[in-house]
């Protein structure tokens, strides 16, 4: 048995998630589309694998060379904008014609059983098929009273339809002759080379010069990705974290951009943090914004109808000022609000700009140039700097503003200095201390946040589930990116409430 990777195709609708890469190379959950497909032949044991590859194809070429367990083979279509698929299947005439085969398209996930379903099914010719929906986009199959596929089209209506094709296909030695005998029918001597693959089959469905069978998913999950919202369910249905938080005990949650923006909630927060409290998990908010301080943070999310204790509330600056106290640092410069100041004041230490150990820089809201030039007179001094995070951006409901890590680069780019230490996400010392005061073990413990860098980082650096929400700062463009590892990815707090991810 061989297979057939159709991948020659352009993915407008994805741009700019495709403008430099094609369909088959976008990932989800850490794993690009044509991995999956992949995956599930290997699963089958089928070996010998060809790809046609069109609109970028030293990608995919570049990314099979690193495989040395399948025989693969890349054909290009040097004409893809100009063709269908049943084009890019005309290239393979010369490896598979006369030989079993399965096709399929590339622009599918899948799970990895289905091509062994295929492979293990008595019947020589298949389609599988998905009974339990019925899209309008989707190739729909009919069948007669003896089980018999007798059409396939878009347009089969949802009375007649017996179900939807998933774009894969089983052709048995005798099967692929006839159908390759049609396309080159179709190509050579009629001289059409735009249409797809499912014309010349459902000529020949239609005038039993083939019989196929239908084989049903079993509701195994699978997407067609045709566009960002493709994208989200199988970031969902595909993720490897526990698909209903069943074996989360804790949850770190992140607030800019995760449960509000500015003074607006984000829809669905409220609802998804009152159902965690109802199924008994431990919710702890977390924030690098340093301007503020945790009373601030409990008035602000009362302001949501969201309760919490300041015993809830991890900041990053508990972070430094637990490291001056454990240095017995005894006054510091600070770049700060009032409310860092305070902070500072009331752990003992002296706010001062005579003779300061440290420089502190965090998120200032209250900026100005007097500040910046004493602290780079300071730290030309020799002075060294510690900082409450690193976050370039602090997002708003009008966009991104400038946050503590575009303050450092400021102060950087004018001594050549970087901070001798940098606290908040995505330290794993953050959390640790929190971890171990509930006795939760990291895989029983998620962060959910809106950030690659801080929020997932943070996740990755103390080894817990990581749930990526895309309402603040990071895009789907961002992701594909992206070397952290992500165990979910959802639009936002309420992509997690749907029955399919009940507690």
């Amino acid at each position: 048995m061989k297979a057939v990777i159709l991948a020659a195709g352009i993915a407008s609708r994805l741009r700019p998630l495709t403008t430099n890469r094609p369909k088959c190379m976008v990932r989800v959950c850490n794993k690009p589309l044509l991995e999956y497909q992949l995956d599930a032949y290997r699963r089958a044991n089928v070996k010998d694998i060809y790809i046609v590859a069109g609109y970028e194809a030293q990608a995919i070429r570049d990314y099979c060379n690193r495989i040395a367990d399948l025989n693969i083979h890349v054909i290009e279509s040097v004409d893809y904008k100009t063709t269908n698929n049943m084009y890019s299947l005309y290239l393979t005439r010369d490896y598979v014609k006369n030989e079993a085969f399965i096709l399929n398209n590339a622009d599918l996930i899948i799970d990895g059983n289905m091509v062994n379903m295929m492979v293990q099914d008595t019947h020589p010719d298949l389609i599988m098929v998905d009974t339990s929906q019925y899209n309008d986009e989707s190739m729909k199959i009919r069948v007669n009273e003896n089980g018999d596929i007798i059409d396939i089209s878009k347009k089969i209506s949802e009375q007649d339809a017996y179900g939807c094709s998933i774009d894969y296909y089983k052709f048995s030695s005798r099967t692929s002759k006839i159908l390759f005998d049609t396309i080159e029918d179709i190509i050579e001597n009629q001289k059409n080379r735009n249409q797809w693959t499912e014309v010349a089959l459902q000529l020949l469905l239609q005038n039993q010069a083939i019989k196929m069978q239908p084989i049903n998913t079993n509701r195994l999950p699978w997407v067609e990705i045709d566009n960002y919202a493709d994208l989200s369910i199988a970031d969902a249905l595909f993720s490897d974290i526990d698909a209903n938080l069943k074996n989360i005990e804790l949850l770190f949650l992140d607030l800019d951009g995760t449960v509000y923006l500015g003074n607006t909630i984000i829809d669905g927060s409220r609802e998804f943090i009152e159902k965690m409290k109802k199924a008994g998990k431990s919710i702890y908010f977390l924030s690098n914004n340093s301007s503020k301080d945790k009373k601030q943070y409990v008035e602000k999310l009362k302001m949501f109808n969201i309760e919490a204790k300041e015993d809830n509330i991890i900041l990053s600056t508990d972070g430094l000022v637990h490291y001056l106290n454990e240095k017995g640092i005894k006054s510091v410069y600070v770049v700060g609000t009032e409310a860092l100041v305070a902070m500072i004041e009331n752990s003992g230490i002296s706010v001062s700009d005579v003779n300061p150990e440290y420089v502190i820089v965090g998120y200032d809201t209250e900026l100005t140039y007097e500040k910046l030039a004493k602290a780079g007179l300071f730290i030309n001094r020799g002075i060294e700097v510690l900082a409450t995070h690193c976050d370039m951006v602090c997002p708003t409901p009008e966009g991104a503003i400038p946050d503590a890590g575009s303050m450092l680069k400021l102060l950087e780019a004018a001594t050549g200095k970087t901070p001798k230490e940098i606290f908040g996400k995505p330290h794993a010392s953050m959390i640790y201390h929190i971890l171990e005061k509930n006795g939760i073990q990291p895989k029983h413990a998620a962060m959910i946040g809106d950030r690659m860098y801080t929020d997932m980082k943070l996740a990755e650096n103390a080894g817990i589930k990581s749930i990526l929400v895309l309402s603040g700062e990071t895009t789907r463009d961002d992701v594909q990116e992206a070397d952290i590892h992500i165990d979910l990815i959802v639009p936002s707090l309420r992509a997690l409430l749907p029955p399919t991810l009940s507690v």
